[in-house]
C-alpha cells in the first residue's frame, strides 16, 4: 500500500490530495497488468474508471464499422486516464489497448468521487486535464484532415526513431501497426516506405530501420 501511495504523489489531481486521502485511495486501488495487445477496455463499453499508468504504454484505438483500426494517441507511465464514461455514463468512444507490457492502477468512479468532492482544486485539475486532451485531439484531427499520408508517416518515423542513438534500429512496428497510426492502409504505407528508401531518406528491412536523412523527413513532415 505504501508503494501505491508514493506512485500517487506526482500524479496530477492525486498530488492535490492529503496524505490521508492518498492512503485511502491506495487502499482501494486495483492493480492490473497487461501484455501487449491486451484490451484494457473495449469501444462501446460503459467504463467509469480512472486509470493511472504505472509502467508500459497504452493506446487509444478507434475501430471503424469496416473493422479498420486507427491509433489516435498513446499514453505512458505517469499519465492518468479519466475515462469518458465517468462524466456521462455513455459508451467509450474507443478501445484502450496495451502496446507494451504494462501495469496500471484502477478506481471505479463511485470510489474516487467522494474523495475528489472534498478537494475543489483536484476537481479543477481534472477539467484542465480534459481540456489538454481536447487540444491534443484537435491536433490529431487537423493532421488527418490537412496533412497527406506521406507527411504523417514522416512525422511518425521521426517521433519513433529519430532521437535514438543507434544507427540501425530495431523495427518494432508492423505495416498494419504503422497504418493504424497514420490512418491509412498497409499497402499505402508499404509503397511510401519503398519511396522513402528510393529517395535515400531511410533503409528498411523486416527487422531494422535506418534513418539516412532526418532533414529530408523533417521537410516532408512539415508539408500540409
Amino acid at each position: 500500500m505504501k508503494g501505491v501511495e508514493c506512485l500517487l504523489v506526482p500524479a496530477e489531481v492525486c498530488s492535490k490530495l492529503s496524505r490521508t486521502e492518498r492512503r485511502e485511495l491506495a487502499g482501494i486501488a486495483v492493480h492490473r497488468r497487461f501484455v501487449p495487445r491486451q484490451f484494457v477496455c473495449h469501444q462501446g463499453d460503459i467504463w467509469p474508471k480512472v486509470i493511472p499508468i504505472v509502467s508500459g504504454q497504452l493506446a487509444w484505438i478507434i475501430l471503424s464499422t469496416e473493422g479498420r483500426e486507427y491509433v489516435s494517441s498513446t499514453m505512458e507511465a505517469g499519465d492518468v486516464i479519466w475515462c469518458h464514461s465517468i462524466f456521462d455514463d455513455q459508451p467509450m468512444p474507443a478501445c484502450i489497448v496495451a502496446t507494451d507490457t504494462s501495469e496500471t492502477l484502477q478506481w471505479y468512479r463511485d470510489d474516487i468521487l467522494p474523495i475528489l468532492y472534498r478537494n475543489p482544486s483536484a476537481m479543477w485539475d481534472i477539467a484542465r486535464a480534459q481540456a489538454r486532451a481536447m487540444r491534443r485531439a484537435r491536433e490529431i484531427i487537423y493532421s488527418l484532415a490537412f496533412q497527406p499520408v506521406a507527411a504523417r508517416l514522416a512525422n511518425l518515423l521521426l517521433r519513433r526513431y529519430a532521437n535514438q542513438r543507434a544507427v540501425c534500429l530495431e523495427r518494432d512496428l508492423t505495416l498494419s501497426d504503422i497504418a493504424a497510426m497514420v490512418a491509412s492502409s498497409p499497402e499505402v504505407v508499404c509503397r511510401l516506405l519503398h519511396q522513402f528508401q528510393v529517395e535515400g531518406m531511410l533503409e528498411i528491412t523486416r527487422a531494422q530501420i535506418t534513418l539516412r536523412s532526418q532533414e529530408a523527413l523533417e521537410s516532408l513532415a512539415r508539408r500540409a
